[in-house]
């Protein structure tokens, strides 16, 4: 193990602010030792112990689909229906062992489909094998099992590069910095880790762009793995994989990055292990230790860098004058009877013998407390809410809508009762509008964060119930914008009694918040938006016509009328009506118009409180859901 340079003393680190340190060599490791001498807490200090990760045997399996039959052919061929999985019986990763020790950097190398992102997803505790692929095996850390929430002690930068398009760098980054740093930290000291990184990776000038998508300009594709190296580097972690983290970047920027790579392993004990394609020489220098992978998962030579030439040359197979070894390791396995010849000879060698076990160093990553995660994670969530929600697009659909609505039902409020049905039928638009608005504005909320969601828990980032509920938080107040703009250009167009318009809004922001919290638990049902929209507008369509509008639910039999209880339309209906009939008319025109209808008449606090409870079941619900969701697990 490489062993530990002291803490620099307060000079040097006022002379690294300065600028004094010039020398590219030493800069970045001089910024970030004289960051964490500031400190209270140094980095170093907190992250003395490392951890050598070891595992044994791997195996790892997939499932082929069935062979298709006569009618599973043409729904194949015809349908587009995909055969269905079998047994985990192929398999992709064989007996492969290994180990990656503390302080040094072991670079995972091979042709293309030789197992190396499988390996690295299992290390990682995020196997994609499929619904019934499986994977065989032992992991150790320090020569034992695995204990709880390790995987705060480990970042992983994954081959896709996850993020939310709608948030800028920093903001990204911010809530990472926030959560993963330790809790003890104030929040000044974890920003000015956050910026120290930001200026490490070369991304100060794009700190502020939003990520983007493909069809919203935001970063390069440079720069947006330069963002996932930052994002799992801050919190200076004990193991460290990263899944090709040099696809994109530039040969200067490549070596900038290795070096950083190197510098957190030797100087912080970091134990890093890293997926490439054929580096460079430069890049070559800065690996400790060799994997190299075949096609079909197997083992061609694991060990030093230093003696994986000689290992070649003892094979017959030594590096040709003038050749990179990396492009001659590549060239010997891509051909299959020189991989063969390789694979058989390594598995004939003799294998290096890892680490002695070692005692579980110090945890002080923990989860810290739920109120802090919520505070955190509230700000996130408001923000994406925001700028998803009340985009221009939405308030000119508010502000249309509610001038048609208003010029049909021009002062139906000031021509009654000779116009009593369209006075109710403006009723019904109004909580209509106000059910399948927010309906729809959610359904799409889980399954685009779908993967985020499922990145930041396997991390053990945040605990799911204070995502959940900072989610419910957040979006509560920001859904009752738009209803805003809208009864202020509909309530004067259609005369509606201006006394009434406070209780109104209240009863419709509850209705409100009820289908969102529906949308809610259908997009976490479903996490897939085209599942989830012909789902919600069958619930949606029962919901209305168990609401007493579209049909008389007095007059059902009794095992089908009690149905009108479950519709929030009933306890909605119930009340708009009462507020817009009785109180500006009479007892009698409400009656009158009523009579054919089955609305609630409980009584608005009745009512109010039935939507409450509705509010509060559905939202319950969606967090269960997420809880208990198997697509929010790698598998």
């Amino acid at each position: 193990m490489a062993s530990r340079t002291p803490l620099v003393t307060g000079t040097i680190a006022e002379d690294c602010e300065q600028g004094s340190w010039t020398q590219e060599g030493a800069t970045k490791e001089a910024r970030e030792i004289a960051l964490t001498s500031r400190l209270g807490q140094s980095l170093r200090v907190e992250r003395e112990g490392g951890i050598n990760l070891e595992w044994r045997n791997i195996n790892c399996y997939v499932a082929e689909p069935k062979e298709k039959r006569c009618i599973s052919k043409f729904a194949g061929e015809y349908l587009g229906f995909e055969g269905v999985p079998g047994p985990p019986t192929k398999r992709i990763a064989q007996g492969v062992s290994g180990f990656a020790c503390s302080g040094e950097v072991l670079a995972l190398m091979g042709p293309s489909g030789s197992g190396k992102t499988t390996l690295l997803n299992v290390l990682a505790q995020r196997p994609t094998l499929g619904r019934t692929g499986c994977w065989t095996g032992e992991l150790l850390l320090n020569g034992m099992p695995p204990w709880k929430d390790w995987e705060r002690e480990m970042a992983y930068v994954m081959q896709k590069d996850i993020f939310y398009d709608e948030l800028k760098v920093r903001e990204n980054l911010l809530t990472t910095a926030l959560l993963r740093l330790p809790y003890s930290w104030s929040k000044a000291d974890k920003v000015e880790r956050l910026e120290q990184v930001l200026k490490d990776l070369g991304l100060q000038d794009v700190s502020d762009t939003k990520i983007g998508t493909a069809m919203s300009r935001g970063l390069s594709g440079g720069e947006v793995k330069r963002t996932s190296i930052a994002n799992e580097s801050l919190l200076m972690p004990k193991i460290f994989l990263l899944d090709e983290p040099l696809t994109g970047l530039d040969s200067s920027r490549a070596v900038d990055v290795m070096q950083s790579l190197r510098s957190m392993a030797r100087n912080h004990g970091t134990t890093v292990m890293l997926t490439i394609h054929q580096p460079s020489s430069a890049l070559y220098e800065c690996f400790d230790k060799l994997m190299l992978m075949a096609p079909g998962g197997r083992m061609a030579y694991f060990g030093d860098v230093a003696t994986a030439t000689a290992h070649f040359a003892r094979i017959g197979r030594p590096v040709p004058a003038l050749w990179t070894p990396t492009d001659h390791y590549i060239e010997l396995l891509v051909v299959e009877n020189t991989c063969s010849e390789v694979c058989e000879a390594w598995a004939k060698a003799d294998q290096p013998v890892a680490p002695a076990a070692s005692s579980r160093p110090p945890c002080t990553l923990s989860m810290p407390p739920f109120l802090y995660q919520l505070r955190v994670l509230w700000p996130r969530s408001f923000k994406r809410t925001q700028r998803t929600y009340l985009t221009p697009m939405n308030y000119k659909l508010q502000v249309g809508l509610a001038l048609v609505f208003g010029f049909v039902y021009f002062q139906v409020g000031q021509r009654m009762p000779e116009r009593l049905t369209d006075y109710v039928g403006t009723i019904f638009f109004i909580v209509a509008h106000w059910s399948w608005t927010p309906l729809f504005q959610g359904l799409g909320n889980f399954p685009r964060e779908k993967e985020m969601l499922t990145k930041e828990k396997a991390s053990r980032v945040y605990d799911l119930s204070a995502y959940a509920l900072g989610q419910f938080l957040a979006e509560a107040p920001l859904l009752l914008v738009l209803p805003v703009v809208f009864f202020a250009i509909l309530w004067p167009l259609a005369g509606l009694d201006v006394s009434v318009i406070v209780p109104n809004f209240l009863v419709i922001s509850l209705n409100i918040q009820v289908c969102a919290g529906l949308s809610m638990l259908i997009s976490a049902i479903c996490m897939d938006q085209d599942m989830a929209i012909p789902v919600a507008i069958v619930v949606m369509c029962f919901q209305m016509c168990c609401g007493g509008y579209f049909a008389d639910m007095r007059t059902l039999p009794w095992w089908l009328g009690w149905l009108r209880f479950t519709s929030f339309y009933f306890y909605t209906f119930g009340s708009c009506s009462r507020l817009l009939l009785r109180v500006p008319f009479s007892e009698a025109v409400h009656k009158e118009a009523i009579q054919k209808y089955s609305f609630s008449d409980f009584g608005y606090m009745w009512e109010v409180i039935a939507l409450v409870l509705q509010v509060c079941f559905y939202r319950m619900m969606a967090y269960l859901a997420l809880k208990w969701n198997k697509k929010l697990t790698f598998s």
